[in-house]
């Protein structure tokens, strides 16, 4: 009896042991639950890297208001305050291929001479830039005469610079469509001004059939040397006069701080009657700096070829206050032929901006 009793403890000692391990694993115990774990953690889904944005679009707003006190002793004395083309505008650059993009510019008056309010548009076009094929752009812009051989000579602080230019050539032109192009220090723009009206019922068009003006100009750089030579011609308009403008424009950096610059024009006036004029302007200009200091001095003539030429002589002082903010003073001196010399005193400010939008 005592061998039997013996024997059946033995069993269920066994039978406890055997049960031991795998009940403890069950429970969470032991070394069985990590490689369990480590599965589970390597099932997790992995992070997706978001892709960074590209920003292909930089669009800046800019300005630059000029306001002046001035003294003028034309028929007898006047004081007022005047503006030298104070602006604001926007640029914005779509890059379309990492050699195309696309150009936006608007620019307008401000009229601080009269209520500040805004005033014409000075420039507003859209243009396709390629890096290695040039630009074309449609929309009101500068000339592309004016940018071959007057943007040289257009320094001085005052809304009529160049002033011998001023009196015939153009600007800026509505209307246009250009090209323009730089390579190997070579300059080329050209440019055709369309502003007829379609006809419509009873009402005909005034040019519509026709190219109203057109021009085309090329200028070189070679160190601290440029020379620009511009045709421009325009058709008949309502005073029924075809004008002909033949222009060079060239500039020199002497030294570093002393720049030369001049803009000859000749012009034939072609009318329905037969007759012809040829007016010319000249302007000469120099710029020499002194730290931030700077004097600017100018000689013009201006010749309608009508018996009432002008000449004259051009002084500016300008102290840099700030990158932003110039503070200075003009004196201009205008002999007209027939009439009286005028003088004109002008101080006054400049204070430009141009900043990123995104």
């Amino acid at each position: 009896m005592n061998y039997f009793i013996k024997r059946v403890l033995m069993i269920c000692l066994l039978a406890s042991g055997m049960l031991a391990v795998p009940l403890s694993a069950f429970a969470g115990g032991g070394e069985a639950e990590e490689p369990m774990a480590e599965e589970a953690m390597a099932e997790e889904p992995m992070a997706v890297e978001e892709t960074p944005v590209i920003k292909d679009t930089d669009v800046s707003i800019y300005g630059r208001f000029w306001p002046r006190l001035t003294y003028e002793n034309s028929d007898g004395s006047s004081t007022d305050i005047t503006d030298a083309l104070s602006r604001v505008g926007i640029k914005a650059n779509t890059q379309i291929t990492e050699t195309l993009s696309a150009v936006l510019h608007g620019e307008w008056d401000v009229d601080i001479e009269q209520n500040g309010n805004f005033g014409d548009a000075r420039q507003a076009y859209v243009g396709i830039k390629s890096e290695d094929l040039g630009m074309v752009a449609i929309g009101k812009q500068w000339d592309p005469y004016f940018n071959t051989v007057a943007e040289v000579t257009d320094i001085f602080y005052h809304r009529a610079s160049p002033f011998g230019y001023d009196n015939q050539g153009p600007f800026r032109s509505g209307n246009l469509v250009t090209y323009s192009n730089s390579f190997a220090g070579l300059k080329v723009n050209a440019g055709m001004q369309v502003d007829g009206e379609v006809g419509n019922g009873d009402k005909s068009a005034s040019h519509a059939d026709n190219v109203d003006a057109a021009s085309i100009g090329a200028g070189f750089n070679s160190g601290p040397i440029y020379i620009g030579a511009s045709y421009l011609r325009q058709n008949k308009d309502d005073d029924s006069v075809e004008r002909n403008f033949f222009g060079v424009g060239g500039s020199l950096n002497v030294v570093e701080n002393l720049y030369l610059a001049a803009t000859y024009q000749y012009i034939t006036d072609n009318y329905d009657d037969g007759s012809e004029l040829n007016p010319f302007t000249l302007d000469v200009a120099a710029a020499y700096s002194l730290g931030n200091i700077k004097a600017l001095l100018g000689f013009f003539m201006s010749d309608p070829d009508d018996g009432t030429d002008k000449m004259g002589y051009n002084v500016t002082l300008i102290k840099e206050v700030h990158p932003a903010l110039d503070v200075f003073a003009e004196w201009v001196l205008t002999q007209n032929d027939p009439g009286d010399d005028v003088n004109t005193l002008s101080l006054g400010f400049r204070y430009d901006f141009d900043v990123a939008i995104f």
